[in-house]
């Protein structure tokens, strides 16, 4: 219920805020982009957005909410920042939304584009979690049923992350959680279940699913 809850408070107190009250002040472009309550709000004007980081805070106040500050800051991003960093030699800033890092990032011909690739804080936590799992159900679930529910969690978080240019991320995932199946396969008793290549023959024959890009950005239509 929490990002449905969030969804309809917020959109009071911020979306229509925003659109109404804050964009008619503005002299700059601003767009305001938010999921349940993550978001993220893009102005042309630094000074404007100061000014906007001051406003949220009392607006948000009066409803009872704060703003979490080591989530919250004011970066410069963009084609112009990207141009400048190129130009003078520092490199630019980076943010995470929605489990992505976006970063500033150049198209095969030099162009600017937005990049994205799996947040490091999200792929550990994923690799932890899917440790924990795979630790519990290997003594539960006979292998053949388990191996299948891996499959399932992999595509899962291809078709989440699967992103034009995180293809490097999701083979690491995949990967990462043959190692970790590799392992855990051996420790079901006292006595080793597969040697590497015994376990690769096994991969053979019941292959997982392979990391593919599911949301091509780059080929999209207007």
């Amino acid at each position: 219920m929490s990002p449905v809850l969030a969804n309809v408070y917020l959109h009071y107190v911020l979306d229509l805020w925003f659109e109404t009250e804050v964009i008619p002040q503005l002299n700059g472009f601003a767009q305001l982009v938010r999921y349940a309550d993550d978001f993220v709000v893009c102005f042309e004007n630094e000074k404007e957005a100061r000014i906007f980081g001051v406003a949220l805070r009392q607006r948000v106040s009066k409803f009872g909410l704060t703003i979490s500050e080591e989530k919250s800051k004011i970066i410069e991003f963009g084609r112009c920042t990207c141009q400048r960093a190129n130009k003078y030699g520092f490199k630019c800033e980076t943010f995470d939304f929605l489990g992505f890092t976006h970063f500033c990032d150049k198209t095969r011909r030099g162009k600017f584009k937005l990049g994205r690739k799996t947040s490091h804080k999200k792929f550990i936590q994923k690799m932890k979690d899917m440790n924990l799992w795979l630790k519990r159900i290997r003594n539960r679930v006979e292998l053949n049923e388990w191996w299948k529910l891996l499959g399932i969690k992999l595509l899962i978080h291809y078709q989440y992350y699967g992103m034009s240019g995180n293809v490097r991320l999701l083979r690491n995932f995949y990967h990462h959680n043959v190692r970790l199946a590799f392992k855990w396969i051996n420790r079901r008793s006292q006595k080793k279940s597969y040697n590497w290549d015994q376990f690769h023959n096994f991969i053979q024959f019941n292959p997982l699913p392979k990391p593919k890009i599911y949301h091509s950005l780059y080929n999209l239509k207007t």
